[in-house]
């Protein structure tokens, strides 16, 4: 009988993974988007005696420190641990935060509660996307991403929407209750995720092959000895072999190790950071700070109209379900970044002039840039370091870049009030500035990695003839669909080869011992 959990298998039980993922990324854009509407509350404010724009910043800011804390211990520890009880863990240790954010009558133990539910979030957001990629089929990879990231937009929304409808109740429900509702979505996941399967690929990795070749056969929808499972199982195997000489501390980030390491983290750390300069947080965590404080509407616009972006933004993520696995990702985060850098220029400008008309004028361009933004880095970003680094690397190097995002989404949030304080329409201006500065950096140092098996990549970047490619020879061969053909029909033939290799070393060792 063909293996399945929860009654499902093939792509519906992928879809049930993605889901499952889905609810970890609404939690973590509802995070992202509950505050904002909390920075324009008065009661509030009042608890905390009226902050002043930098302390407000570290408020907001707080959570992106317990993040990075989060994705360093993943970093440091993840590996010790499957990639289901990091998640189930890390929703533990949102609920504790959330319950200290929502019983707070002082600044310490708000923070406290920000920093301890921004941890949790930190293991979640850096093994989530890893556990997707590792259960998805290549052809369809990208599409699961820009699923699971629509519903982070959905978080945003019902974020936005419910600090909208309870700024008119006074007291201070309309600051704790959106503090508890996070507990809701971590309820979700520790209910639903027990059951479904582990990565296949973590449990090669681990030498359970027997339990991977089941949740493998689960996943592709058929029997442990289909031809496909086998097939795809002795390409992980094979992968693991050529990894098999790192030391496996968390040092090998820094690391060559045969496989260009060092350079594949440092591209994803860059993927990171280049998503979070982009000046995107601004909006998700500040917008209506932005529109009330920067473009100069009242409180009440100011929400509504942070409410309306975030709707306008869930619409524009479905496009990516259709775009992101044909148009692939260094395509997609060019796009995006050229449209983002125009849309901050024309924001610059009409803040900078000032009148009315130009400020909803302004409001327009932001709307537009979280378009490009959603359709050129949201789902990209989040699939491309799990889909560029090696198996061994995964979970650290991912962890890495997890860092480097939080490192700059504190600092975009901790400067950006200051920034419109001080320098008020020369803030978009950086931004502008930091997406044109992108586009080269993607066309010169970003190898495409879409549609390809995640093992296939290691390829990429191998030995040849004895030598090892330059980063500029790898990003064109990754855009050379004849060469990655190829690439894809080596690696079913070395899988094959160290298969009969290790089955003709097991015969001899079983013929040595029957001899003796």
């Amino acid at each position: 009988m063909s293996p399945t959990f929860i009654g499902l298998k093939g792509q519906n039980l992928v879809y049930a993974v993605t889901f499952c993922c889905s609810i970890g990324f609404l939690l973590f854009g509802y995070d992202l988007g509950f505050m904002g509407g909390l920075t324009t509350s008065p009661e509030f404010l009042a608890v905390f005696g009226n902050p002043n724009a930098s302390l407000l910043a570290f408020l907001v800011a707080s959570y992106e420190v317990g993040a990075l804390l989060g994705a360093l211990f993943q970093f440091l520890q993840g590996d010790h641990f499957g990639r289901k009880p990091n998640n189930l863990a890390g929703a533990v240790i949102v609920s504790i935060g959330a319950i200290l954010q929502a019983s707070t009558f002082g600044l310490a133990q708000f923070l406290v509660g920000r920093i301890v539910a921004g941890f949790g979030l930190g293991m979640m957001t850096t093994v989530i996307p890893i556990w997707l990629s590792e259960c998805s089929i290549p052809q369809s990879r990208g599409r699961m991403m820009a699923m699971q990231l629509s519903n982070l937009i959905v978080g945003l929304i019902l974020a936005n929407w419910l600090d909208y409808g309870l700024a008119a109740y006074s007291g201070s429900v309309q600051w704790r209750f959106p503090c508890a509702f996070q507990i809701v979505f971590c309820v979700l996941v520790l209910a639903f995720m027990p059951f479904l399967p582990e990565s296949p690929r973590y449990l090669c990795a681990k030498g359970e092959t027997s339990s991977a070749r089941v949740v493998l056969a689960a996943l592709r929808g058929g029997f442990p000895d289909d031809a496909v499972v086998v097939e795809e199982l002795k390409e992980i195997q094979y992968a693991i072999t050529v990894e098999a000489d790192e030391a496996g501390s968390w040092k090998d980030v820094f690391k060559d190790n045969g496989m260009s390491g060092s350079t594949r983290v440092a591209i994803g750390c860059a993927a990171n950071l280049c998503q979070q300069m982009s000046g995107v947080n601004v909006m998700g965590s500040l917008g209506p700070y932005v529109f009330q404080d920067s473009i100069g509407m009242n409180r009440k616009n100011a929400m509504l109209v942070s409410g309306g972006l975030q709707v306008f933004y869930f619409l524009s993520s479905l496009i990516p379900w259709w775009a992101i696995d044909r148009a692939g990702r260094r395509r997609l985060f060019m796009i995006g970044s050229t449209g983002m850098g125009v849309c901050m220029l024309l924001s610059a400008i009409f803040v900078g002039i000032g009148t009315k008309n130009l400020g909803y004028a302004a409001a327009v361009a932001l709307y537009i840039f979280q378009s490009f933004f959603t359709v050129g880095w949201q789902s990209n970003m989040w699939i491309y370091p799990s889909e560029l680094l090696p198996l061994k690397l995964r979970l650290r190097g991912g962890a890495l870049a997890v860092v480097s995002q939080w490192l700059f989404t504190f600092l975009v949030v901790e400067i950006t009030p200051v920034m419109i304080t001080n320098i008020g329409y020369k803030s978009y201006i950086v931004f502008a500035v930091i997406n044109f500065a992108t586009v080269p950096l993607v066309y010169f140092w970003f190898p495409e990695t879409s549609r390809m098996p995640l093992e296939a990549v290691d390829l990429l970047f191998a030995d040849r003839n004895g030598q090892r490619p330059s980063l500029f020879q790898v990003v064109r061969d990754s855009t050379n669909k004849e060469f990655v053909m190829e690439m894809e029909r080596q690696l079913q033939e070395r899988a094959r080869m160290r298969t009969r290799d290790t089955q003709a070393e097991d015969k001899t060792e079983h013929l040595e011992v029957e001899i003796a």
